[in-house]
């Protein structure tokens, strides 16, 4: 008697979104692994997503600019306002005088722009839209966007000193500062779609280029200072030059056999939720390193963030020429 066994084989079918949810990780995979190796958003692994910039765009402000770069978007406005300061403080007030040892002896030097933190200067603030994205709602900051703002306020003072303290100095005509201008930098999120740092950074960096002060004096009989209300005058800040950041994920999966690993330009908000190990190179204009961070992760090694600094070069190079076009 002949004895005949049945296999039934059940097949699973999802649609990409519902694997993309179920294994985020492997979704990613499987398209890093395809030929040619293609993300999620159909772009190559070291392609950044197409910028746009616009300046000018607030009308009340002293300097605006709007960044968007693929779906995210910020808006940043500059108000300027005068900080007067109390008798007898003047041109020493907030500097630092450091000795510093040389080979002719020991000297003093004068941090020109201690007066910016001092003085609370320059003030950025970032705030994330109602309805930017499904994960933020409306109430107080969250600690996400206070992290990213701490880390835009770092990089503008402590690491590009983009704004020197003697353009926003009040003198008198002996050359003895009497009050200051101070920029209260705001930075919207109206559309959040991973990589925020880049884009509110940009948008700070091309609304501070745009900004126009009124001309500021001191008028020694009233005791007070004294705007010129001809916006056809207003100047310009005095800026060093420009730097700006370009952000990177490094995506890892360890095989049976082998290790592949993938350096992902500008991610998205998904391809955050995947890549745990995270680069970001600040360069300047002239191609200088201002910057390079690394968290995460123990797989990047210098070819890695050799690759990330040659990238970063010519994403700062691609706004250095959207910004000097839109001003």
């Amino acid at each position: 008697m002949e004895t005949s066994s049945n296999t039934d084989t059940i097949g699973l079918s999802f649609t990409a979104q519902t694997f993309q949810k179920l294994a985020p990780s492997l979704y990613l995979l499987h398209h890093l692994q395809s030929e040619p190796p293609t993300r999620p958003s159909l772009r190559t692994p070291k392609t950044f997503r197409s910028p746009t910039l616009h300046t000018n765009a607030l009308s009340h402000a002293h300097g605006s600019a709007v960044v968007r770069t693929g779906d995210t978007a910020a808006v940043c406005g500059i108000r300027g306002e005068i900080l007067g300061l109390t008798h007898g403080e003047g041109r020493m007030k907030g500097k630092i005088t450091v000795q510093r040892n040389t080979e002719e002896g020991i000297r003093a030097v004068e941090d020109e722009d201690e007066e910016i933190t001092t003085h609370s200067l320059l003030v950025p603030n970032l705030e994330l839209g109602t309805g930017c994205s499904r994960d933020y709602h409306p109430g107080p900051p969250s600690d996400f966007a206070q992290a990213v703002a701490e880390r835009l306020r770092s990089l503008l003072i402590d690491t590009t000193s983009l704004i020197p303290a003697s353009t926003l100095r009040i003198q008198d005509s002996e050359n003895e500062t009497k009050a200051y201008w101070v920029l209260y930098i705001d930075i919207v999120c109206i559309s959040l779609d991973g990589n925020i740092l880049d884009t509110a950074w940009a948008s700070m960096v091309a609304a501070l280029r745009s900004t126009r002060l009124p001309i500021a004096s001191w008028d020694p009989d009233k005791e007070m200072v004294l705007c010129n209300p001809d916006k056809d005058l207003y100047r310009p800040l005095d800026m060093r030059e420009l730097a700006f950041t370009a952000s990177f994920g490094i995506y890892t999966h360890d095989g049976e056999k082998t290790s592949e690993s993938w350096i992902l330009s500008d991610l998205d908000e998904f391809e955050e939720s995947v890549c745990t190990e995270r680069v970001l190179v600040c360069v300047t204009e002239s191609g200088k390193i201002a910057k390079i961070e690394k968290g995460g992760g123990f797989t990047s090694g210098m070819e890695t963030i050799a690759t990330c600094i040659k990238l970063a070069k010519e994403r700062c190079n691609t706004l250095v020429d959207l910004c000097k076009r839109a001003s």
